[in-house]
């Protein structure tokens, strides 16, 4: 699944072959699940119950395709949710994340050395000189997602390089990190920048929160990094420092997303109990019937509240809110799988504010929010340890793969 996750995030490059191969694969993965099912956890079915109500209750435009949408969604929720659950899926899709982290590091840096060598399109050479922004084999809301991500993933193994790594490695994470942020900053997302920062200040709290005293010294040398490394990438900073992007480009921008969000609010008003529909908005236009129900919500947050109402929203906090305590609070153990998947959560629960995918299902960044979100689910409910991975990466200061 890894592969074909970055095929569809090279797709500005090489087609759309990674999309064409998706969904088959997704139903691959759903068999898989059933087959090795041993338990199902009733808080994700009781989401689906929640959207399907949404669809039953409301009169939904024929243009949205909804009931095939919703039964790839299931899908989704068989192949990489706790909703079809057992020791051996949980592992799979945690290997999944990590190999996906893997290969998004190289997707990143690929895409910056395409820049640097000027090997990018004129559009794109235009778009960059004219706002600054350069997304490369993607659109910029996921590019800077990538970034975050990759950048959450390099930095986990920094943390642990002392266990790890020898100086070589060392020198090729720095190598990667210096392209992952530069592309991380033209990708011109303020949500993604920021939450790479709450990411990956979220690892070293966990790494370090039984001696806050060294917490707080990490956090310091890291703030002090950044004030001495800020020059050398102001000139790709440039689209987020001059603020000439418009509109939906400028994520925490909150000017930007207010329409989107009173609409939204408006939507869950006017059916507070189950929304008004899931996958849907009101406001739709030509756009989005000639693109068979692509809609633009501006948040997950609120899509969940206007699509599915509050039955189908509470069930998603209750998920992520336990993750985070769990996380956060309760888990004593601080090993790396633990740390990356802190990372990874508050990523996945700040991000969603001011980008909208939570349902959709063609969506990388929407199979990833549920996958992680699940497994950390799973960890919690001793579905698994992360003792059972095995670290894909390293063994004895040497690189493994596999």
């Amino acid at each position: 699944m890894p592969i074909v996750f970055a095929l569809m995030d090279m797709a500005g490059r090489i087609g759309n072959i990674g999309y064409t191969l998706y969904y088959p694969l997704l139903l691959i993965l759903a068999f898989i699940s059933l087959k090795h099912k041993s338990r199902t956890d009733g808080i994700f079915g009781f989401y689906l119950l929640a959207c399907g109500m949404s669809i039953l209750f409301n009169n939904i435009p024929s243009f949205y395709n909804i009931y095939v949408r919703f039964v790839a969604y299931i899908l989704l929720f068989v192949a990489f949710t706790p909703l079809v659950n057992s020791r051996y899926a949980s592992v799979l899709r945690m290997r999944s994340i990590q190999y996906f982290c893997f290969f998004t590091v190289f997707i990143v840096g690929i895409n910056f050395v395409f820049f640097k060598g000027g090997n990018i399109s004129a559009a794109q050479q235009q778009i960059y000189q004219n706002v600054g922004m350069y997304v490369g084999s993607t659109g910029n809301n996921e590019m800077g997602a990538l970034g975050a991500i990759s950048l959450a993933y390099l930095a986990g193994l920094l943390m642990y390089r002392k266990q790890f790594f020898n100086k070589v490695w060392i020198a090729v994470i720095g190598l990667f990190m210096v392209s992952n942020v530069a592309m991380l900053l033209m990708a011109s997302s303020r949500s993604a920048v920021f939450c790479a920062f709450a990411a990956i200040i979220s690892m070293i709290y966990v790494k370090n929160k039984q001696n806050l005293g060294s917490f707080a010294g990490i956090l310091l040398g890291f703030f002090f990094l950044i004030f001495v490394l800020y020059p050398f990438f102001t000139e790709y900073a440039r689209g987020i420092i001059e603020f000439k992007q418009g509109g939906d480009l400028t994520a925490f921008d909150t000017n930007s997303r207010d329409v989107l969000w009173a609409l939204r609010m408006k939507e869950f008003e006017s059916s507070p109990f189950w929304g008004i529909g899931f996958g849907t908005i009101s406001d739709y236009n030509s756009w989005t019937i000639a693109s068979g129900g692509t809609v633009e919500t501006g948040s997950s947050w609120c899509a969940a509240l206007s699509q599915t109402g509050l039955l189908g929203t509470i069930p998603i906090v209750w998920i992520v809110g336990g993750n985070l305590k769990w996380l956060l609070f309760t888990k004593k153990e601080h090993d790396y799988l633990t740390v990356l998947l802190t990372g990874l959560t508050i990523f996945f629960t700040i991000h969603p504010i001011s980008e909208g995918y939570f349902t959709t299902v063609g969506a990388i960044l929407c199979v990833l929010f549920w996958t992680v979100q699940g497994i950390v689910y799973s960890l919690r409910k001793g579905v698994f340890k992360t003792s059972d991975i095995p670290l894909l990466v390293i063994n004895q200061r040497k690189f493994r793969l596999f």
